[in-house]
């Protein structure tokens, strides 16, 4: 296995298969779950062998911003009125159909 740290020794990735010119040749124990849990920076190379770091802090992922943005509000402010147009034509028809039968049985 090799092992790829960074300058704090945390152990940023691994390589089971293969090898980095970046790589660090490791044979030793590895903690129990080290590969279910591998996270970067969970694990230390310290003094030959990988702890798992104490100061391990998760990464805090950045929420996407959920809002639309004014080209969408646009497209549905658009969106609505062409609905709005379209039901006022509809009833137009209806109205020219009525007087269009009550014109011919008279």
């Amino acid at each position: 296995m090799q092992l790829l740290i960074d300058n704090q020794q945390a152990i940023t990735g691994y390589i089971t298969v293969g090898s980095t010119d970046q790589g660090i040749e490791y044979t030793g124990t590895l903690p129990d779950g080290f590969e279910k849990n591998f996270k970067p920076s969970l694990y230390l190379l310290q003094n030959g062998t990988v702890v798992a770091n104490q100061n391990y802090v998760a990464p805090v992922e950045p929420t996407p911003d959920i809002r639309p943005t004014a080209e969408q509000e646009s497209l549905t402010v658009m969106a609505q009125q062409i609905a709005d147009q379209q039901q006022h034509i509809a009833s137009l028809e209806q109205a020219l159909t009525s007087l269009a039968e009550g014109g011919t049985k008279s």
